[in-house]
């Protein structure tokens, strides 16, 4: 892929290769003594930093975004002398990330905390409501990329929640990887940019090579999971089987919305939905106000960070109007270093693996730098998706629960809940949008939206030329930025969607049903019949039946036409075929008799409720 900015320096380490040889090879008592001050270390208190280094007052700490702040360790003695509870309350901070592993730098300052290992007790956070992670890293040193991702994915999620400190012993080396890691994920730049951008913000932040290294591993790791539609051009990969695409979207997705498309890909989920909406003329779910709040969020970000690194030169002036440039418009850059600078360890891809005492299971990296399932039993209980997910939700409030999660030790008390529990309490939205009580079935029809929604789904020929060029555009700008999600529910011409749908569906590598799929749903259960497939066909099939479902309650003249072009997409079989397939004909209607009594006895359950 073309680089967003080329002439950007790759960062070099703060550290000589004989510096980091003679840390490592240091014991860490003498090393607390030696290099950071021991019972007088510069980083356990505010006497060697100005009062601009001191954000938080009475700790080194910085601003590196609106909403993050980077600092040294606090501890009992300086969260009571200091205020740093109210400090936070006042800054509106939320969540607290710490990235020291127990028991380390002992003899840098105070004594340290005997129950928790650490400088200060994390209760003294929890009990005020402040959330509390725990992601262990070796000192200067790094984790693994497993371990990294799910950091990056809880500091966005509790980046949601209100403003985020990251601390390990000084607040440079570790802390500022895990930033720029989470920089390249939000804002998907390059490692060069992300690191650059933490050092204007944080002077001297990610030390060592290593630490540079894992910077581009996760930046070069993440770039292979961001395709959405394959072979558009050379740029953006082979195709991969549904499967494979559900792995990485696992990777990637994080919280409630990892837990309801576990086994549904979210290209076919938000289409689905679009297209429902569009048939029923409804306002838009709370997927869609969360895409477009994101989108915002993510421009803001992008913005500041360019104006910074073109301020200290690190970029050239870039035009705000240029397409390419940052504000969710870009592609991925290369994300590679050039020759020669920072050896390429091959194994540093190979056999990564992360264990966590949460339920977070464990996962690999393989050779070709893919995920392997990222699924989890903790996700929660398996759900289709269907209509009634739009004009029906449980508006109850969920209450947050402060709780920690840990890699390595686990608190013994209840309030250290684990990054499960964290994330299953993310706060619901409650801006699914009911139904007008005046707007009736009948009125619905008068819109014509459906009709043209069934109009668009039962197309067997190839899609006009402007129908094409716009589906291609929404294509590239999903392969190339996460706010293209923001595009792709905004988009009101169903012939468009429509065309994104079928067309995500046969370029799979497999088809979702292949032919012994089919013969299998011949002879399989009659009640359910797609209980025999796998559960990603079968959740992906469920989903694009309720889609169907809604468009052909409205349209029942369409429906033989639009399970056909259905067939079309799942089986990849011409339509001259389609006449061989009418078992699998008989099953789709047999699972849309299924979605109906499934939507029947839902809207039935929602109306008693609503009595109640």
């Amino acid at each position: 892929m073309p680089s967003l900015s080329p002439d950007v320096p790759v960062p070099r380490p703060s550290y000589s290769q004989a510096r980091e040889n003679l840390v490592r090879a240091i014991p860490p008592k003498l090393l607390c003594m030696l290099a950071c001050g021991g019972k007088d270390c510069r980083y356990e208190g505010p006497e060697c930093w100005k009062s601009n280094q001191q954000v938080i007052r009475g700790l080194f700490s910085s601003w590196v975004t609106d909403d993050i702040i980077a600092m040294a360790r606090p501890s009992n003695h300086l969260i009571k002398k200091y205020n740093i509870i109210e400090q936070f309350q006042r800054l509106k901070i939320r969540s607290i990330i710490n990235t020291q592993l127990p028991g380390e730098h002992a003899h840098c300052g105070p004594p340290l905390d005997l129950e928790s290992g650490f400088t200060y007790s994390p209760e003294i956070f929890m009990d005020n409501k402040i959330y509390f992670y725990n992601f262990g890293m070796p000192d200067f040193g790094v984790s693994s990329l497993v371990r990294i991702i799910d950091g990056v994915k809880v500091l966005a999620f509790a980046v949601k929640e209100g403003r985020v400190a990251v601390h390990c012993h000084a607040g440079l080396g570790r802390t500022g990887v895990l930033i720029a890691c989470y920089l390249i994920y939000t804002l998907r730049i390059s490692p060069s940019e992300a690191v650059h951008y933490v050092r204007i913000k944080r002077p001297r932040s990610i030390q060592t090579r290593s630490q540079i290294n894992q910077v581009f591993d996760f930046a070069r790791l993440l770039g292979t999971q961001l395709t959405q539609y394959p072979d558009l051009s050379l740029r953006h990969g082979a195709p991969f089987t549904l499967q494979h695409y559900l792995n990485r979207q696992a990777l990637l997705l994080h919280g409630q919305e990892a837990r309801r498309l576990r086994h549904t890909p979210k290209v076919v989920y938000l289409l689905c939905v679009r297209l429902s909406c569009l048939a029923l003329a409804l306002a838009s779910p709370s997927e869609v106000h969360a895409e477009l709040e994101k989108r915002s969020a993510v421009r803001v970000l992008s913005r500041a960070v360019r104006e910074t690194l073109v301020s200290k030169q690190y970029l050239p002036l870039l035009n705000e109007r240029r397409k390419g440039s940052w504000g969710g418009s870009g592609s991925v850059s290369s994300w590679d270093e050039p020759l020669g600078f920072l050896e390429r360890k091959h194994e540093v891809l190979l056999d990564k693996r992360s264990y966590s005492e949460s339920d977070i299971t464990k996962i690999a990296v393989y050779e070709d730098q893919e995920m392997s399932s990222y699924c989890t039993a903790a996700l929660g209980d398996e759900k289709h998706w269907c209509l009634q997910d739009l004009i029906c939700a449980d508006l109850r409030p969920v209450n947050p629960v402060f709780g920690t999660f840990s890699f390595g030790q686990l608190y013994p008390k209840q309030k250290f809940h684990m990054f499960n529990n964290a994330m299953m309490n993310m706060k619901t939205s409650s801006s699914y949008t009911k139904m007008s009580k005046s707007s009736t079935k009948k009125e619905i029809q008068k819109s014509g939206s459906n009709l043209e929604v069934a109009k668009a789904m039962a197309e067997q020929g190839p899609p006009g030329e402007t129908v094409l060029q716009r589906s291609a555009l929404l294509q590239e700008e999903l392969n190339s930025s996460d706010c293209g999600w923001a595009l792709l529910i905004t988009e009101s011409d169903p012939h468009v969607l429509c065309c994104l749908l079928w067309t995500w569906l046969e370029k799979l590598r497999d088809p979702v049903l292949n032919s012994e799929d089919v013969e299998r749903l011949k002879v399989g259960n009659n009640r359910k019949p797609l209980s025999i497939l796998k559960k990603p066909q079968r959740h992906t099939i469920s989903c694009l039946l309720s889609c169907v479902y809604t468009v052909i309650s409205l349209c029942p003249h369409r429906e033989d036409a639009i399970l056909q072009r259905l067939i079309c997409a799942l089986t990849r079989r011409p339509q001259e075929e389609i006449g061989i397939l009418g078992p699998l004909m008989k099953v789709l209607h047999s699972s849309l008799r299924e979605t109906f009594n499934t939507h029947r006895h839902i809207t039935r359950a929602c109306s008693i409720n609503a009595t109640l």
